[in-house]
Protein backbone atom coordinates (compact mmCIF):
# COMPACT_ATOMS: atom_id res chain seq x y z
CA UNK A 1 0.00 0.00 0.00
CA UNK A 2 1.48 3.31 -1.09
CA UNK A 3 1.04 6.25 1.28
CA UNK A 4 1.45 9.96 0.67
CA UNK A 5 4.02 10.17 3.50
CA UNK A 6 6.26 7.47 2.00
CA UNK A 7 9.77 8.50 1.05
CA UNK A 8 9.87 8.38 -2.74
CA UNK A 9 12.99 8.27 -4.91
CA UNK A 10 13.86 8.36 -8.59
CA UNK A 11 16.67 9.18 -11.01
CA UNK A 12 15.97 12.83 -11.86
CA UNK A 13 18.41 13.18 -14.76
CA UNK A 14 17.14 10.43 -17.04
CA UNK A 15 18.56 7.07 -18.06
CA UNK A 16 21.54 8.12 -20.14
CA UNK A 17 25.29 8.29 -19.64
CA UNK A 18 26.51 11.65 -18.34
CA UNK A 19 29.21 13.16 -16.15
CA UNK A 20 26.75 13.74 -13.30
CA UNK A 21 23.51 12.03 -12.37
CA UNK A 22 20.99 13.05 -9.70
CA UNK A 23 18.75 10.89 -7.54
CA UNK A 24 15.95 12.81 -5.84
CA UNK A 25 14.29 11.80 -2.56
CA UNK A 26 11.21 13.32 -0.94
CA UNK A 27 9.12 12.49 2.11
CA UNK A 28 8.87 13.00 5.84
CA UNK A 29 11.62 10.48 6.66
CA UNK A 30 14.01 11.45 3.85
CA UNK A 31 16.81 12.29 6.26
CA UNK A 32 16.45 8.96 8.09
CA UNK A 33 16.88 7.17 4.75
CA UNK A 34 19.87 9.35 3.96
CA UNK A 35 21.45 8.73 7.38
CA UNK A 36 21.38 4.96 6.69
CA UNK A 37 23.49 5.19 3.53
CA UNK A 38 25.48 8.46 3.66
CA UNK A 39 28.83 8.82 5.36
CA UNK A 40 27.93 12.33 6.58
CA UNK A 41 25.53 11.95 9.50
CA UNK A 42 22.89 14.41 10.80
CA UNK A 43 22.17 17.08 11.66
CA UNK A 44 21.58 18.35 8.13
CA UNK A 45 21.01 22.06 7.52
CA UNK A 46 18.53 23.44 5.00
CA UNK A 47 19.99 24.42 1.62
CA UNK A 48 23.40 23.01 2.42
CA UNK A 49 25.47 20.68 0.23
CA UNK A 50 27.39 17.89 1.92
CA UNK A 51 30.31 15.87 0.56
CA UNK A 52 30.66 12.18 1.36
CA UNK A 53 30.13 8.60 0.22
CA UNK A 54 27.11 6.38 -0.39
CA UNK A 55 27.82 2.96 1.13
CA UNK A 56 26.25 -0.46 0.75
CA UNK A 57 25.02 -2.53 3.71
CA UNK A 58 28.49 -4.00 4.26
CA UNK A 59 30.04 -0.54 4.45
CA UNK A 60 31.68 -0.64 1.02
CA UNK A 61 31.67 2.61 -0.95
CA UNK A 62 29.26 2.69 -3.91
CA UNK A 63 30.12 6.23 -5.02
CA UNK A 64 31.55 9.58 -4.01
CA UNK A 65 28.70 12.11 -3.92
CA UNK A 66 27.41 15.56 -3.07
CA UNK A 67 24.05 15.69 -1.26
CA UNK A 68 21.82 18.80 -1.31
CA UNK A 69 19.38 19.22 1.60
CA UNK A 70 15.95 20.90 1.47
CA UNK A 71 13.77 20.98 4.57
CA UNK A 72 9.98 21.24 4.58
CA UNK A 73 8.18 23.36 3.55
CA UNK A 74 10.96 25.05 1.56
CA UNK A 75 11.43 22.42 -1.13
CA UNK A 76 9.97 21.67 -4.53
CA UNK A 77 7.49 19.18 -3.04
CA UNK A 78 6.99 21.00 0.25
CA UNK A 79 8.43 17.97 2.06
CA UNK A 80 11.85 17.07 3.42
CA UNK A 81 13.89 16.40 0.30
CA UNK A 82 17.41 15.57 -0.80
CA UNK A 83 19.24 15.32 -4.09
CA UNK A 84 22.19 12.95 -4.40
CA UNK A 85 24.61 14.07 -7.11
CA UNK A 86 26.77 11.12 -8.11
CA UNK A 87 28.72 10.03 -11.17
CA UNK A 88 26.42 9.72 -14.17
CA UNK A 89 27.07 6.18 -15.36
CA UNK A 90 23.94 4.02 -15.46
CA UNK A 91 25.54 1.29 -13.34
CA UNK A 92 26.44 3.65 -10.49
CA UNK A 93 23.13 5.53 -10.72
CA UNK A 94 21.16 2.30 -10.45
CA UNK A 95 23.38 1.06 -7.63
CA UNK A 96 22.76 4.21 -5.58
CA UNK A 97 19.03 4.10 -6.33
CA UNK A 98 18.80 0.44 -5.33
CA UNK A 99 20.56 1.27 -2.05
CA UNK A 100 18.08 4.09 -1.37
CA UNK A 101 15.15 1.73 -2.01
CA UNK A 102 16.78 -0.98 0.11
CA UNK A 103 16.68 1.16 3.27
CA UNK A 104 13.03 2.20 3.10
CA UNK A 105 12.25 4.48 0.17
CA UNK A 106 10.04 3.39 -2.71
CA UNK A 107 10.32 4.16 -6.40
CA UNK A 108 8.35 7.29 -7.32
CA UNK A 109 5.46 6.97 -9.73
CA UNK A 110 5.62 9.07 -12.93
CA UNK A 111 4.96 12.68 -12.02
CA UNK A 112 4.70 11.95 -8.29
CA UNK A 113 7.14 14.66 -7.19
CA UNK A 114 5.03 17.29 -8.98
CA UNK A 115 1.83 15.69 -7.65
CA UNK A 116 3.13 16.10 -4.11
CA UNK A 117 4.11 19.70 -4.87
CA UNK A 118 0.49 20.32 -5.90
CA UNK A 119 -1.02 18.51 -2.92
CA UNK A 120 1.23 20.46 -0.56
CA UNK A 121 0.26 23.79 -2.09
CA UNK A 122 3.60 24.50 -3.75
CA UNK A 123 2.06 24.54 -7.24
CA UNK A 124 -1.46 25.00 -8.55
CA UNK A 125 -2.83 22.94 -11.42
CA UNK A 126 -1.74 25.33 -14.17
CA UNK A 127 1.78 25.50 -12.72
CA UNK A 128 1.94 21.72 -12.51
CA UNK A 129 0.99 21.57 -16.20
CA UNK A 130 3.79 24.03 -16.97
CA UNK A 131 6.47 21.75 -15.52
CA UNK A 132 6.25 19.37 -18.48
CA UNK A 133 6.15 22.33 -20.88
CA UNK A 134 9.42 23.71 -19.48
CA UNK A 135 11.03 20.35 -20.12
CA UNK A 136 9.60 19.89 -23.63
CA UNK A 137 10.07 23.48 -24.87
CA UNK A 138 11.88 23.51 -28.22
CA UNK A 139 12.56 27.25 -28.45
CA UNK A 140 13.50 30.08 -26.13
CA UNK A 141 10.13 31.66 -26.74
CA UNK A 142 8.24 28.51 -25.74
CA UNK A 143 10.45 28.20 -22.67
CA UNK A 144 9.67 31.79 -21.67
CA UNK A 145 5.93 31.14 -21.89
CA UNK A 146 6.25 27.93 -19.87
CA UNK A 147 8.40 29.64 -17.24
CA UNK A 148 5.88 32.48 -16.91
CA UNK A 149 3.17 29.92 -16.28
CA UNK A 150 5.33 27.95 -13.84
CA UNK A 151 6.08 31.13 -11.90
CA UNK A 152 2.35 31.72 -11.43
CA UNK A 153 1.73 34.60 -13.83
CA UNK A 154 -1.21 32.81 -15.44
CA UNK A 155 -2.62 32.01 -12.01
CA UNK A 156 -2.33 35.69 -11.06
CA UNK A 157 -4.44 36.62 -14.08
CA UNK A 158 -7.11 34.16 -13.00
CA UNK A 159 -6.88 35.52 -9.45
CA UNK A 160 -7.93 38.96 -10.68
CA UNK A 161 -10.95 37.44 -12.42
CA UNK A 162 -11.61 35.40 -9.29
CA UNK A 163 -11.78 38.55 -7.16
CA UNK A 164 -14.66 39.88 -9.27
CA UNK A 165 -16.48 36.54 -9.08
CA UNK A 166 -16.08 36.37 -5.30
CA UNK A 167 -17.30 39.94 -4.97
CA UNK A 168 -20.52 39.14 -6.83
CA UNK A 169 -20.95 35.86 -4.92
CA UNK A 170 -20.59 37.69 -1.62
CA UNK A 171 -22.98 40.43 -2.72
CA UNK A 172 -25.52 37.80 -3.76
CA UNK A 173 -25.22 36.07 -0.37
CA UNK A 174 -25.87 39.39 1.35
CA UNK A 175 -29.09 39.78 -0.65
CA UNK A 176 -30.16 36.26 0.36
CA UNK A 177 -29.37 36.72 4.06
CA UNK A 178 -30.55 40.34 4.42
CA UNK A 179 -33.35 40.83 1.85
CA UNK A 180 -34.84 43.80 3.71
CA UNK A 181 -31.60 45.75 4.00
CA UNK A 182 -29.85 47.61 1.21
CA UNK A 183 -26.28 46.71 2.07
CA UNK A 184 -25.05 46.82 -1.52
CA UNK A 185 -25.20 49.75 -3.91
CA UNK A 186 -24.68 47.61 -7.03
CA UNK A 187 -27.34 48.04 -9.71
CA UNK A 188 -28.46 45.38 -12.16
CA UNK A 189 -26.39 47.10 -14.83
CA UNK A 190 -23.34 47.04 -12.55
CA UNK A 191 -23.68 43.29 -12.02
CA UNK A 192 -24.16 42.64 -15.72
CA UNK A 193 -21.10 44.74 -16.58
CA UNK A 194 -18.92 42.86 -14.09
CA UNK A 195 -20.03 39.48 -15.45
CA UNK A 196 -19.51 40.70 -19.01
CA UNK A 197 -15.93 41.65 -18.12
CA UNK A 198 -15.35 38.28 -16.44
CA UNK A 199 -16.68 36.52 -19.54
CA UNK A 200 -14.54 38.57 -21.94
CA UNK A 201 -11.42 38.02 -19.83
CA UNK A 202 -12.05 34.25 -19.82
CA UNK A 203 -12.59 34.27 -23.60
CA UNK A 204 -9.27 36.01 -24.12
CA UNK A 205 -7.49 33.53 -21.85
CA UNK A 206 -9.03 30.63 -23.79
CA UNK A 207 -7.86 32.13 -27.11
CA UNK A 208 -4.41 32.73 -25.60
CA UNK A 209 -4.30 29.06 -24.58
CA UNK A 210 -5.28 27.88 -28.06
CA UNK A 211 -2.57 29.99 -29.71
CA UNK A 212 -0.07 29.30 -26.92
CA UNK A 213 -0.16 25.62 -27.86
CA UNK A 214 1.28 26.57 -31.24
CA UNK A 215 4.62 27.36 -29.55
CA UNK A 216 4.82 23.78 -28.29
CA UNK A 217 2.91 21.69 -30.82
CA UNK A 218 3.85 23.68 -33.91
CA UNK A 219 1.84 24.94 -36.89
CA UNK A 220 0.97 22.75 -39.85
CA UNK A 221 1.47 24.57 -43.18
CA UNK A 222 0.40 23.27 -46.57
CA UNK A 223 1.62 24.76 -49.85
CA UNK A 224 -1.00 24.35 -52.59
CA UNK A 225 -1.47 25.52 -56.13
CA UNK A 226 -1.66 24.30 -59.69
CA UNK A 227 1.46 22.69 -61.19
CA UNK A 228 4.48 24.86 -61.97
CA UNK A 229 3.53 28.00 -60.04
CA UNK A 230 6.62 27.67 -57.81
CA UNK A 231 5.43 25.62 -54.82
CA UNK A 232 8.63 23.61 -54.54
CA UNK A 233 10.74 26.73 -55.07
CA UNK A 234 8.81 28.39 -52.23
CA UNK A 235 9.48 25.42 -49.96
CA UNK A 236 13.19 25.60 -50.73
CA UNK A 237 13.20 29.36 -50.08
CA UNK A 238 11.45 28.99 -46.72
CA UNK A 239 13.55 26.13 -45.35
CA UNK A 240 16.77 27.47 -46.86
CA UNK A 241 17.79 24.36 -48.77
CA UNK A 242 17.12 22.53 -52.02
CA UNK A 243 14.75 20.10 -50.35
CA UNK A 244 12.31 19.80 -53.27
CA UNK A 245 13.09 19.08 -56.92
CA UNK A 246 12.46 22.14 -59.09
CA UNK A 247 11.95 21.87 -62.87
CA UNK A 248 9.92 23.56 -65.58
CA UNK A 249 8.02 20.32 -66.12
CA UNK A 250 4.49 20.45 -64.62
CA UNK A 251 3.70 17.67 -62.15
CA UNK A 252 7.28 17.11 -60.93
CA UNK A 253 6.12 16.81 -57.29
CA UNK A 254 4.17 13.55 -57.05
CA UNK A 255 3.88 13.25 -53.25
CA UNK A 256 3.71 15.39 -50.12
CA UNK A 257 7.15 16.62 -49.00
CA UNK A 258 7.45 17.61 -45.33
CA UNK A 259 10.00 19.89 -43.68
CA UNK A 260 10.22 21.74 -40.35
CA UNK A 261 11.53 25.22 -39.66
CA UNK A 262 11.29 27.96 -37.05
CA UNK A 263 10.08 31.57 -37.24
CA UNK A 264 10.56 33.81 -34.20
CA UNK A 265 10.54 30.82 -31.87
CA UNK A 266 7.42 29.28 -33.45
CA UNK A 267 7.89 25.77 -34.88
CA UNK A 268 6.30 25.11 -38.27
CA UNK A 269 5.89 21.91 -40.22
CA UNK A 270 5.48 22.63 -43.92
CA UNK A 271 4.06 20.33 -46.56
CA UNK A 272 4.77 20.86 -50.26
CA UNK A 273 1.94 19.16 -52.07
CA UNK A 274 1.54 17.87 -55.60
CA UNK A 275 0.03 20.36 -58.01
CA UNK A 276 -3.76 20.20 -57.86
CA UNK A 277 -5.25 19.57 -61.27
CA UNK A 278 -7.26 16.98 -63.15
CA UNK A 279 -4.97 14.33 -64.52
CA UNK A 280 -5.10 10.84 -66.04
CA UNK A 281 -1.66 9.98 -64.67
CA UNK A 282 -2.33 7.38 -61.94
CA UNK A 283 0.71 8.34 -59.84
CA UNK A 284 0.02 12.07 -60.13
CA UNK A 285 -3.65 11.47 -59.28
CA UNK A 286 -2.62 9.78 -56.02
CA UNK A 287 -0.38 12.77 -55.30
CA UNK A 288 -3.30 15.17 -55.83
CA UNK A 289 -5.47 13.13 -53.43
CA UNK A 290 -2.74 13.29 -50.81
CA UNK A 291 -2.49 17.04 -51.38
CA UNK A 292 -6.18 17.49 -50.60
CA UNK A 293 -5.73 15.39 -47.47
CA UNK A 294 -2.74 17.55 -46.42
CA UNK A 295 -4.88 20.68 -46.79
CA UNK A 296 -7.48 19.19 -44.43
CA UNK A 297 -4.79 18.66 -41.76
CA UNK A 298 -3.16 22.08 -42.14
CA UNK A 299 -3.64 25.07 -39.84
CA UNK A 300 -2.49 27.58 -42.47
CA UNK A 301 -2.59 27.12 -46.25
CA UNK A 302 -0.17 28.92 -48.56
CA UNK A 303 -2.02 29.22 -51.85
CA UNK A 304 0.62 29.92 -54.50
CA UNK A 305 -0.18 31.74 -57.74
CA UNK A 306 1.97 32.78 -60.70
CA UNK A 307 1.85 36.57 -60.73
CA UNK A 308 3.25 36.72 -64.27
CA UNK A 309 0.19 35.02 -65.80
CA UNK A 310 -3.56 35.32 -65.68
CA UNK A 311 -5.51 33.01 -63.39
CA UNK A 312 -6.38 29.69 -64.98
CA UNK A 313 -9.44 27.51 -64.44
CA UNK A 314 -7.28 25.37 -62.14
CA UNK A 315 -6.37 28.45 -60.08
CA UNK A 316 -10.03 29.46 -59.79
CA UNK A 317 -11.04 25.96 -58.73
CA UNK A 318 -8.40 25.98 -56.00
CA UNK A 319 -9.64 29.40 -54.82
CA UNK A 320 -13.22 28.11 -54.70
CA UNK A 321 -12.21 25.06 -52.64
CA UNK A 322 -10.21 27.14 -50.17
CA UNK A 323 -12.97 29.74 -49.78
CA UNK A 324 -15.21 27.02 -48.36
CA UNK A 325 -12.61 25.84 -45.84
CA UNK A 326 -12.11 27.02 -42.27
CA UNK A 327 -8.35 27.38 -42.73
CA UNK A 328 -6.22 30.50 -42.50
CA UNK A 329 -5.27 31.26 -46.11
CA UNK A 330 -2.27 33.25 -47.32
CA UNK A 331 -2.18 33.99 -51.04
CA UNK A 332 1.46 33.91 -52.14
CA UNK A 333 1.94 35.73 -55.43
CA UNK A 334 5.15 34.26 -56.86
CA UNK A 335 7.33 35.59 -59.69
CA UNK A 336 6.96 39.19 -58.52
CA UNK A 337 10.18 39.97 -60.42
CA UNK A 338 8.27 39.61 -63.71
CA UNK A 339 5.59 41.80 -65.25
CA UNK A 340 2.37 41.15 -63.34
CA UNK A 341 -0.68 39.88 -65.22
CA UNK A 342 -2.59 38.24 -62.37
CA UNK A 343 -6.13 39.50 -61.64
CA UNK A 344 -5.88 40.25 -57.90
CA UNK A 345 -9.57 41.11 -57.66
CA UNK A 346 -10.35 37.42 -58.26
CA UNK A 347 -8.30 36.35 -55.23
CA UNK A 348 -10.61 36.95 -52.23
CA UNK A 349 -8.15 36.17 -49.45
CA UNK A 350 -7.28 39.03 -47.09
CA UNK A 351 -3.69 37.91 -46.58
CA UNK A 352 -1.53 38.41 -49.70
CA UNK A 353 2.25 38.32 -49.94
CA UNK A 354 4.44 38.94 -52.99
CA UNK A 355 7.58 36.86 -53.40
CA UNK A 356 10.16 36.07 -56.01
CA UNK A 357 11.63 32.65 -55.39
CA UNK A 358 14.13 33.37 -58.17
CA UNK A 359 15.40 36.60 -56.56
CA UNK A 360 14.72 35.34 -53.02
CA UNK A 361 12.65 38.39 -52.10
CA UNK A 362 9.48 38.66 -50.02
CA UNK A 363 10.46 35.96 -47.52
CA UNK A 364 10.68 38.39 -44.59
CA UNK A 365 7.16 39.66 -45.22
CA UNK A 366 5.85 36.10 -45.53
CA UNK A 367 7.49 35.05 -42.26
CA UNK A 368 6.01 38.09 -40.51
CA UNK A 369 2.57 37.17 -41.82
CA UNK A 370 2.92 33.55 -40.67
CA UNK A 371 4.12 34.60 -37.23
CA UNK A 372 1.13 36.93 -36.78
CA UNK A 373 -1.33 34.26 -37.89
CA UNK A 374 0.23 31.67 -35.59
CA UNK A 375 -0.19 33.81 -32.45
CA UNK A 376 -2.92 36.24 -33.55
CA UNK A 377 -1.06 39.16 -32.05
CA UNK A 378 -0.97 37.74 -28.52
CA UNK A 379 1.94 38.93 -26.42
CA UNK A 380 4.16 36.26 -24.88
CA UNK A 381 3.09 37.40 -21.41
CA UNK A 382 -0.51 36.42 -22.24
CA UNK A 383 0.18 33.07 -23.88
CA UNK A 384 -0.40 29.91 -21.85
CA UNK A 385 -0.46 26.21 -22.57
CA UNK A 386 -3.35 24.26 -21.01
CA UNK A 387 -4.55 20.71 -21.42
CA UNK A 388 -7.84 19.75 -23.07
CA UNK A 389 -9.63 19.39 -19.74
CA UNK A 390 -8.59 22.85 -18.57
CA UNK A 391 -9.73 24.39 -21.86
CA UNK A 392 -13.07 22.61 -21.59
CA UNK A 393 -13.57 23.98 -18.10
CA UNK A 394 -12.81 27.48 -19.35
CA UNK A 395 -15.43 27.03 -22.08
CA UNK A 396 -17.98 25.90 -19.52
CA UNK A 397 -17.10 28.85 -17.29
CA UNK A 398 -17.75 31.18 -20.25
CA UNK A 399 -21.12 29.51 -20.86
CA UNK A 400 -21.98 29.86 -17.18
CA UNK A 401 -21.25 33.59 -17.40
CA UNK A 402 -23.83 33.77 -20.17
CA UNK A 403 -26.32 31.96 -17.95
CA UNK A 404 -25.61 34.32 -15.06
CA UNK A 405 -26.29 37.33 -17.27
CA UNK A 406 -29.70 35.83 -18.09
CA UNK A 407 -30.32 35.12 -14.40
CA UNK A 408 -29.62 38.70 -13.41
CA UNK A 409 -31.43 40.20 -16.39
CA UNK A 410 -34.56 38.19 -15.53
CA UNK A 411 -34.18 38.89 -11.78
CA UNK A 412 -34.56 35.27 -10.77
CA UNK A 413 -34.31 34.08 -7.16
CA UNK A 414 -30.89 35.04 -5.68
CA UNK A 415 -30.61 31.51 -4.25
CA UNK A 416 -30.69 30.09 -7.79
CA UNK A 417 -28.20 32.70 -8.94
CA UNK A 418 -25.97 31.52 -6.09
CA UNK A 419 -26.09 27.97 -7.46
CA UNK A 420 -24.88 29.20 -10.85
CA UNK A 421 -22.11 31.20 -9.20
CA UNK A 422 -20.98 28.03 -7.44
CA UNK A 423 -20.93 26.22 -10.80
CA UNK A 424 -18.81 29.01 -12.26
CA UNK A 425 -16.31 28.76 -9.42
CA UNK A 426 -16.24 24.97 -9.74
CA UNK A 427 -15.16 25.26 -13.37
CA UNK A 428 -12.34 27.63 -12.44
CA UNK A 429 -11.44 25.33 -9.56
CA UNK A 430 -10.77 22.62 -12.15
CA UNK A 431 -8.33 24.95 -13.92
CA UNK A 432 -6.25 26.19 -10.99
CA UNK A 433 -7.50 24.22 -7.98
CA UNK A 434 -8.51 27.11 -5.75
CA UNK A 435 -11.72 29.00 -4.78
CA UNK A 436 -13.09 28.07 -1.36
CA UNK A 437 -16.09 29.14 0.71
CA UNK A 438 -13.67 30.76 3.15
CA UNK A 439 -12.56 33.12 0.38
CA UNK A 440 -16.15 34.21 -0.19
CA UNK A 441 -16.72 34.79 3.53
CA UNK A 442 -13.60 36.94 3.71
CA UNK A 443 -14.94 39.13 0.90
CA UNK A 444 -18.36 39.34 2.54
CA UNK A 445 -16.95 40.65 5.83
CA UNK A 446 -14.50 42.95 4.10
CA UNK A 447 -16.90 44.60 1.65
CA UNK A 448 -20.40 44.43 3.15
CA UNK A 449 -19.75 45.04 6.86
CA UNK A 450 -21.54 41.92 8.09
CA UNK A 451 -20.93 41.54 11.85
CA UNK A 452 -19.00 44.81 12.06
Amino acid sequence: MQAENDVIAAIATGYSEAAIGIIRLSGKDTFKVLESIFSKKPPYEHRRVYYGFIKDKSGEIIDEVLVSIFKEPHSYTGENSAEISCHGGLVVLNAVLERVLEVGARLAQPGEFTKRAFLNGKLDLSQAEAVAKVISAKSKRALKVAQNQLQGKFSSRLDKIRENILYLMAENEVIIDHPEEELSNLTKKDRLNIIEKIQNDLKRILRAAEYGDNLFDGIQLAIVGRPNVGKSSLLNLIVGSNRAIVTDIPGTTRDVIKETFNINGIPFSIMDTAGIRKTDDIVEKIGVERSLEAISRADIVLAVFDGSSELTDEDLEIIENLENSDKEIVAVINKSDLKQKIELNKIPFENKVYVSCKDETGLEELEKKLSNLALKGFDDSELVSLNASQKQNLKQAIEMCEQLKKDIENEIDPALIGVDFLSLTDYLDEVIGRITNEDMLDVMFKNFCIGK
